[in-house]
C-alpha cells in the first residue's frame, strides 16, 4: 500500500471508533461563507480524481479540511479570486458567519483572534485603535474596503484608526501578512487588511437586530437586501451607543467615564445588463462622537481625566467599478474609481483642533487569461491625497497640501498541475513629493496530496511614501524618502486526524530602513530608523465531532528597534488564543469560549516601561428560536481581570450585552 492517506487508513478508523458517535457522520462546515465554485477546472478535477481510491470505491467522502478549502475563496493576497488552498501567502479569513455567531460590534474585535496581528486600543471603545501586522507599525497596515484605500491622509503617518468602523454590512475579512505593496503600493509593509461587503440576492429580505449591555451599552440596526440576474442591492445602518468608562486609568483616580456614539450607513449596489458588463457601487458613511481624556506627551506616561473634551469624526468610503469580460472570459478588465473623505475635530481646550483628508483613487487592472494554467494581471493607477489642518492657537494656524502618485504592477499566475502554484509580481511608483520606489513579490505553494502536506514560501519588498504631515506639513521635511522593507516567510502545513484537523507553522522575518523618525540632532524628521522583526505563527484548527471545532493559534514575535536596541512598543513576545465552538439542539444552539493570552511587551522606546502580560475568557452564544427569530449574547472578561494594553488607559471589567436578531 503506497504512503499516503491508504496508508493511515487503520489509525483512522481506530479515532474514529474511539471518537463520538457523532464524529463518524459527515462533518459539517460551521464558519465558512456559502460554497463558492472553484473557477479552475482542472483542480477541481484533481480533488475529485479516484487515484487514491481503493479497488472498486469510486468516491470518498469529502474532508472536512477540503470542504472548507473548497468553500473559501479569497481575492486579496492575487488581486483576483483565488481558492484559498493555492495561496502561498499568509492568509486569514474571517467569514460573516463567524462575525455574527460571535457577536462583534467592531472588526477590531474579531482581528485580537488573528496570528501575527496585535490590536491595541487606548481606552473604552471609540478610543484610538492601532493594528499591527507581524511587528511593523500600525501605519504600515493597509486597510481596504471593497479596494477602497481606507488609511486617513490627514493622520500623521497616514495610519488606519479602527475605533468607529463596525461589522455591518461585511461579508468577509481577509487579513493577508507580509509586505504586499507590489498589489497595493504604499503603507502594506506589513500587510494587508481587506473587507469586502455583501452582495444582495434573491427576494427582498429585511433583517434588524438590537442589544443592550452594561456601561450604557446598547445597538441597533436594519438591512435590507435582494438581487435578480439584472440588479442587486443591499442597504443597511446601525447606531451605537456606550457610556463607557473612564479613559484614563481609574487606579490613578480618574473616574469620569468617556462614552461613544457611532452611527453607520453602508450600501452596494449592482447592474448587469449583461454577462460581460456589470457596475458595482459601494458606499460608507461614518459618523462618530468619542469622549476623551488628555493624553500623556510621550509613551510610558498615563493619561489624565478630561470632562469636557471631544473628537468628532465623518468618514466617507465610495467605490464605482465596471467591469468588462471580453473573449469568452479570457480577457476581464476593471476600471474604478475610489473616494475618501475624513472630517475630524478635536475640542480640546488647550489645543482644539481640526483635520481634513481626501484622498481620490483610480485603478485600471486587466486580467488575461494567457493558458489554462497562467494567468496574467497587468494595473495601473493614480492617487491623489490632500490634507488640510486648522489650529487656532498653532503656528501656523492654518496648512493645506497635496501630494499624488502614478503605478504600475504586473502579476503572473501559473501553476503545474494541481500541485504547484506560484506567483511573481513587480510595481513602480512615481510619487511627485518623494520620487520613485519599486518593489517585487515572489509566492511559492507545493502540495503533497498524497500526504496532506503543503509546503509554501514567499519573499518581497515593501515600502510606505512619506505622509503630508511628514514631508509637507509644518516641521515636516520635504526631503524625505519612502520607508522600505524586505520580508519573508517559509512554512508547512499538514492535515492531520484523518484531515479532520489541520495545523501550519510559518516563520516571518521583516527587516526596515529609512524609518521616518524625529531627529533631535537637526529638530527636523529624518529617515534614521531601522528595525527588524521574526517569528513564528502556528494556526490550527480541529473539527472534533460534527458539531464541535476548536481552534487554536500562537505567534512568537521578536522585535528590534536597531536605534536603541530595544523591543517595539506594544508587540508582545508571546501572544495565543485558543477557542471551542459548539452547536446543539440540532444547531438551534450555539455557544463559543474563547481565551486570549497576551505576554508582557514595552510601552517606551527605551524599553524602560513594561506593561505585565494577561489572559481573558470570552463567551459568546446564540438560541434560534425560530428560523427567523434568533436571541443571542455575549460576554467579554468573564473573570473581570485587571490589565492594560497602554500605560495608564483603563480597560473594563466583566462586559456583557444581550440581544435579538430577526430576519423576514
Amino acid at each position: 500500500m503506497p504512503v499516503g492517506k491508504l496508508g493511515i487508513v487503520p489509525f483512522c478508523l481506530g479515532v474514529l471508533m474511539l471518537a463520538p458517535a457523532a464524529a463518524q457522520a459527515d462533518v459539517r462546515v460551521q464558519d465558512s461563507p456559502s460554497p463558492v465554485e472553484s473557477t479552475d477546472e482542472a483542480v477541481d478535477e484533481a480533488f475529485d480524481s479516484a487515484d487514491f481510491l481503493p479497488p472498486g470505491v469510486t468516491e470518498l467522502p469529502e474532508t472536512t479540511v477540503e470542504a472548507e478549502f473548497r468553500q473559501q475563496e479569497v481575492e486579496a493576497p492575487t488581486r483576483t479570486p483565488r481558492p484559498l488552498q493555492q495561496v502561498a501567502s499568509s492568509t486569514t479569513v474571517i467569514s460573516g458567519q463567524q462575525l455574527q455567531d460571535q457577536n462583534f460590534a467592531m472588526v477590531s474585535e474579531a482581528l485580537r483572534d488573528v496570528p501575527g496581528v496585535d490590536v491595541v486600543r487606548a481606552g473604552p471603545v471609540g478610543g484610538q485603535t492601532s493594528v499591527f501586522l507581524r511587528g511593523t507599525n500600525s501605519q504600515h497596515t493597509k486597510v481596504l474596503l471593497d479596494g477602497i484605500p481606507m488609511n486617513d491622509p490627514s493622520n500623521a503617518g497616514r495610519s488606519f484608526d479602527f475605533s468607529a468602523l463596525a461589522i455591518d454590512e461585511i461579508e468577509r475579512i481577509e487579513i493577508v501578512r507580509g509586505p504586499q505593496s507590489t498589489l497595493y503600493g504604499t503603507d502594506a509593509i506589513g500587510g494587508v487588511v481587506s473587507i469586502v461587503t455583501r452582495r444582495g440576492e434573491g427576494p427582498l429580505q429585511i433583517q434588524a437586530f438590537g442589544e443592550g449591555g452594561n456601561y450604557g451599552t446598547h445597538r441597533e440596526g436594519i438591512r435590507a437586501s435582494g438581487g435578480t440576474d439584472l440588479y442587486h442591492y443591499s442597504v443597511g445602518g446601525s447606531y451605537f451607543h456606550t457610556d463607557g468608562f473612564s479613559a484614563a486609568a481609574r487606579r490613578l483616580g480618574n473616574t469620569e467615564p468617556d462614552g461613544f456614539r457611532l452611527g453607520t450607513v453602508s450600501s452596494r449596489l449592482g447592474w448587469t445588463p449583461s454577462d460581460q458588463f456589470e457596475v458595482d457601487w459601494v458606499v460608507r458613511w461614518i459618523d462618530s462622537r468619542a469622549e476623551l481624556d488628555d493624553a500623556p506627551f510621550s509613551l510610558g506616561q498615563p493619561p489624565t481625566d478630561d470632562l469636557f473634551r471631544l473628537y468628532f469624526t465623518q468618514q466617507l468610503f465610495t467605490r464605482v467599478q465596471t467591469t468588462w469580460r471580453l473573449v469568452d472570459d479570457l480577457i476581464e478588465t476593471k476600471l474604478a474609481f475610489h473616494l475618501t473623505d475624513y472630517d475630524r475635530e478635536d475640542t480640546d481646550d488647550m489645543f482644539p483642533t481640526r483635520f481634513e483628508g481626501q484622498t481620490l483613487f483610480f485603478d485600471w487592472q486587466t486580467n488575461l487569461q494567457l493558458t489554462q494554467n497562467n494567468l496574467l494581471v497587468v494595473g495601473v493607477d493614480y492617487l491623489d491625497e490632500s490634507a488640510s489642518s486648522l489650529a487656532p492657537f498653532g503656528f501656523p494656524p492654518f496648512t493645506e497640501e497635496s501630494q499624488h502618485k502614478s503605478g504600475f504592477y504586473i502579476e503572473d499566475q501559473w501553476q503545474w498541475a494541481d500541485r504547484w502554484f506560484n506567483t511573481f509580481g513587480f510595481r513602480w511608483d512615481q510619487w511627485n513629493t518623494a520620487g520613485s520606489a519599486d518593489t517585487y513579490r515572489v509566492t511559492s505553494m507545493y502540495q503533497i496530496h498524497e500526504t496532506g502536506t503543503s509546503l509554501h514560501g514567499t519573499i518581497g519588498t515593501g515600502f510606505r511614501a512619506p505622509s503630508l504631515a511628514e514631508s509637507l506639513f509644518p516641521f515636516g521635511n520635504v526631503d524625505l524618502r519612502p520607508e522600505r522593507s524586505k520580508g519573508w516567510d517559509v512554512g508547512i502545513g499538514q492535515q492531520i486526524l484523518c484531515d479532520r484537523a489541520y495545523i501550519d507553522v510559518t516563520y516571518f522575518r521583516n527587516d526596515i530602513r529609512d524609518l521616518i523618525l524625529f531627529d533631535l540632532s537637526t529638530f527636523t524628521l529624518e529617515n534614521i530608523g531601522q528595525a527588524k522583526t521574526h517569528g513564528v505563527e502556528v494556526t490550527s484548527r480541529w473539527y472534533w465531532t460534527e458539531d464541535t471545532v476548536i481552534t487554536a493559534n500562537y505567534t512568537r514575535t521578536d522585535t528590534l528597534d536597531l536605534e536603541t536596541n530595544a523591543p517595539l512598543v506594544r508587540r508582545p513576545r508571546n501572544k495565543g488564543n485558543i477557542g471551542i465552538g459548539h452547536h446543539f439542539l440540532d444547531s438551534r444552539a450555539f455557544v463559543d469560549l474563547t481565551a486570549w493570552l497576551v505576554g508582557p511587551r514595552t510601552d517606551s522606546r527605551d524599553g524602560d516601561v513594561i506593561l505585565q502580560g494577561y489572559t481573558l475568557l470570552n463567551v459568546a452564544g446564540y438560541y434560534r428560536i425560530t428560523p427567523g427569530i434568533q436571541l443571542f449574547s455575549r460576554i467579554d472578561n468573564v473573570l473581570d481581570k485587571d490589565y492594560e494594553q497602554i500605560t495608564g488607559y483603563g480597560t473594563g471589567g466583566i462586559m456583557g450585552v444581550a440581544g435579538v436578531r430577526g430576519t423576514w
